[in-house]
């Protein structure tokens, strides 16, 4: 009978999910893609763990001495040594996030600074190749001024100083 109504449950949905879970759509998946966090290493994880746990280890050892001893006062000691416990698991993953941040703003002020050091080489070299330019410029300037000169004094003899005329006038 339960096959029956299953089957029947099935055939009136269709493909469909059942209705409680949510369904994510390809744009949600690929939405979802770019706000995962990426999960810390295994490494990172160990020492999170390790620095978390081990200045607990000889309140542990105490706790359980304690609850054999005297098993209504450990629960209460116990509940605050876990408070304390997850105060210092919160400070030393802070603090190995802060350090990881140290470690990346190093390295991103050294890529600044080498980058500041090429911008700063290829300014240099921009403002020589400048001046090269003005040079080259005026040198070409004066070069035009001066043909320019000669061309039109080819070209109109009569603007020639002709104080060399008069001795080619008498050798005739």
């Amino acid at each position: 009978m339960d096959a029956q109504v299953s089957s029947k449950d099935q055939k009136i949905g269709g493909d469909q999910p059942p209705s409680e879970l949510p369904t994510l759509s390809g744009k949600d998946k690929s939405q979802e893609s770019f706000d995962h966090v990426p999960l810390p290493s295994q490494q990172d994880a160990d020492t999170r763990n390790a620095l978390a746990t081990e200045p607990f280890q000889p309140t542990l050892k105490v706790l359980a001495d304690l609850e054999r001893d005297d098993p209504k006062f450990a629960f209460p000691a116990a509940r605050l040594v876990g408070l304390y416990r997850r105060l210092w698991e919160s400070c030393v993953s802070k603090h190995i996030d802060g350090q990881k941040l140290e470690q990346s703003n190093q390295i991103l002020k050294e890529a600044g600074t080498h980058l500041l050091k090429e911008r700063d080489g290829l300014q240099l070299r921009h403002d020589k190749e400048l001046s090269r330019l003005r040079f080259f410029e005026q040198a070409l300037e004066s070069s035009r001024g001066r043909l320019t000169r000669v061309l039109d004094d080819w070209n109109h003899p009569s603007r020639l100083n002709l104080a060399g005329l008069p001795d080619m006038a008498r050798e005739e």
